[in-house]
């Protein structure tokens, strides 16, 4: 056991199992003196397995015990799952109810602290590939399904979760499909409690000058409209087109997909609280407390006491800050439809509030004055003011934090200094492309082709 785990580390020679499918039949009528389990935490110590001659029961049986162990924690529950809970009947025997209670209580700690402490064996799947129909019980046993559809039918392709044409196609599936993939999922789901995090939050800042009464800071059309049309779109093209690395990096460097997907680097507690609910709660306070507290308000007469432009203005400083952190800050890659959908956003916010400008009920006995009020609202300086200034500072703030964690994360700096390189390579790229066409056309083209050659020699 000792040189497995030294082979597995990569310090050792590599090492195998090899097993025939009547050796595996013993062991499985033998399921209850252990020896399968014993059998499947060596495999899991060796670099591969080969099970030979096995019947398609066997497949099954195989990926089915080890996707229980993936499930249930890798080998830790092997060695001390037995042990581990006799001594803890025995505690609760031998110190009665406070025992119990103080089991209870460090279970619950033990449990807490997991969420914060990242484990790979908590989250190792099982995938099975095979191109026939006596793969399908094998494939339906694994986490992931992929079918081959080839010479011998269709069969195992419905009955898996993805299909390719070649075996050789799963590479490219999972270190590069696989990975945007998980990257997509990832953001998507940050960037959709960090939206809902951030502007809601200014709802609660305002309760503060409202001594809790209740009373919203939004008017109710517009307050509703927020999921639906105000902040949907980033977050539906990052978890659409999000391409952090280029298919030709990700080929080449398997190891980035180590760094990702199998060490969940996107998807921790740790990551969250510092994503969602600190960047959240900082934009909330930029939004709503900075201008609650410069007193730069436009109400009818330029007063505070507009609540309707109050809430507006904070408004239009959460929209714009929710809009450039999912579609530019967070993202390491802007695509064309990054752009597209913060125009896009920006169109529907200011052509929502023109319409609402002119068709709000005159009195709906809510206390916001609506119509007219965007109008001139306009045309007033410190709204355009307060809508660039605070964004921008609540932009630079989540920048700054972002440039400080990717220092300290190794994997984070790794991935941006990838991220660099490529950028610098089809900035390359284009540029001899453009001197190439500008050579083609001869006369002036040709000559200042020459004049941009000439320079970057220099």
């Amino acid at each position: 056991m000792g040189s497995a785990a030294d082979g597995r580390a990569g310090s050792g020679p590599s090492l195998a199992v090899v097993i025939d499918g009547e050796t595996l039949g013993v062991m499985e009528e033998s399921v209850s003196t252990g020896i399968l389990d014993k059998f499947l935490t060596l495999g899991t110590l060796c670099d591969a397995v080969i099970c030979s001659r096995v019947s398609p029961s066997q497949k099954a049986l195989i990926v089915h015990n080890m996707r229980v162990r993936c499930e249930n924690g890798g080998n830790r529950d092997v060695f001390a799952g037995d042990d581990g809970k006799k001594q803890q009947q025995d505690g609760i025997a031998n110190n009665g109810k406070w025992g119990a209670v103080v089991g209870g209580v460090g279970k619950c700690l033990r449990s807490m602290g997991g969420l914060f402490r990242h484990d790979n064996d908590r989250y190792m799947v099982t995938l099975a590939i095979g191109d026939g129909g006596n793969d399908i019980a094998m494939i339906q046993e694994a986490h992931v399904g992929i079918g081959i559809a080839g010479q011998e039918g269709l069969q195992a392709s419905r009955a898996a979760d993805f299909s390719i044409g070649q075996f050789r196609f799963l590479q490219k599936l999972l270190l590069v499909h696989g990975r945007w993939s998980y990257v997509r999922v990832s953001m998507f789901i940050m960037g959709t409690f960090y939206k809902c995090m951030a502007f809601y939050i200014t709802q609660l800042i305002f309760q503060f000058y409202t001594g809790f009464s209740g009373t919203s800071l939004f008017e109710s059309w517009t307050l509703s409209m927020y999921n639906t049309l105000f902040s949907i779109l980033p977050v539906l093209v990052v978890g659409i087109f999000e391409q952090d690395l280029r298919p030709e990096t990700l080929l080449n460097y398997p190891e980035l997909y180590r760094d990702m997907g199998p060490r969940n680097h996107l998807f921790t507690v740790p990551l969250f609280i510092r994503r969602v609910v600190v960047i959240g709660v900082l934009h909330s306070i930029i939004a709503s407390y900075f201008p609650f507290a410069t007193n730069l308000f436009l109400g009818e007469e330029s007063s505070s006491n507009d609540m309707y432009i109050n809430g507006l203005i904070v408004y239009s400083i959460m929209v714009l800050v929710v809009t450039f952190k999912i579609a530019y800050v967070d993202v390491r890659r802007w695509v064309v439809f990054s752009h597209v959908s913060v125009v896009l956003t920006l169109v529907v916010w200011f052509g929502w509030n023109g319409v609402l400008n002119h068709i709000y009920p005159s009195s709906p006995g809510d206390g916001y004055v609506v119509l007219g009020t965007f109008v001139r609202l306009m045309k007033k300086g410190n709204f355009w003011f307060q809508w660039i200034i605070f964004t921008a500072i609540a932009v630079c703030l989540n920048v700054l934090i972002m440039l400080v964690y990717t220092v300290r994360d190794p994997v984070e700096h790794r991935i941006m200094s990838w991220v660099s390189h490529e950028r610098r390579q089809e900035h390359l790229l284009n540029k001899a492309k453009r001197r190439e066409w500008l050579m083609k056309k001869g006369g002036f083209g040709s000559l200042l082709a020459r004049s941009a050659s000439v320079s970057s020699d220099q």
